[in-house]
């Protein structure tokens, strides 16, 4: 017998900010501040199965060890520094010569570095359409979620934008 398909049923989008006087400290507040600072994290790539589902985070109670699969964008600086990190995701629907709206499945795309909130949305924006047109396919729905910030003096900086897989 074949083992059993992990297909996610659901998938929510937080984003946290960390800053600290060691970088992995700030990486660290940075999960906890997006509110899954105890989950084990395994990123996965860029695909949403057609029937998950959006949910709020408040929906799911994540046990601490929990393998959780997810998405992520992030970025690292230092004081000074602006650092930004975001996530785009949306259906895609049947080819678009036929122009149907249908979702089939969904896209997942991230951008990060240090860069503005503004120019995070557009690469995003420009990713999805790439991403999209590569599948021959039309976007049926999309959302961005964006963070970016300036490092304080001092300290170094983490910010991250995941989208969590619930199975």
């Amino acid at each position: 017998m074949g083992k059993e398909k992990q297909i996610p049923r659901a998938f929510f989008v937080t984003s946290g900010v960390g800053m600290n006087f060691e970088q992995a400290n700030a990486f660290d507040l940075a999960l906890c501040d997006a509110g899954i600072g105890e989950c084990d994290l395994v990123e996965v790539s860029s695909i949403l199965p057609a029937k998950a589902i959006e949910i709020e985070q408040s929906e799911v109670t994540l046990i601490p060890g929990e393998i959780t699969y997810c998405v992520m964008s992030r970025a690292d600086g230092k004081a000074g520094e602006v650092i930004g990190a975001g996530i785009g995701y949306g259906g895609i629907g049947k080819d678009k010569k036929k122009g149907e709206e249908q979702r089939d499945f969904g896209i997942i795309c991230e951008h990060h570095g240090h860069y503005s909130r503004e120019y995070l949305k557009e690469k995003i924006r420009e990713k999805l359409y790439k991403m999209a047109d590569t599948r021959d396919k039309k976007i049926v729905e999309k959302k961005l979620e964006v963070q970016s910030v300036e490092v304080e003096e001092e300290k170094f900086g983490s910010v991250v934008v995941v989208l969590v897989f619930v199975l």
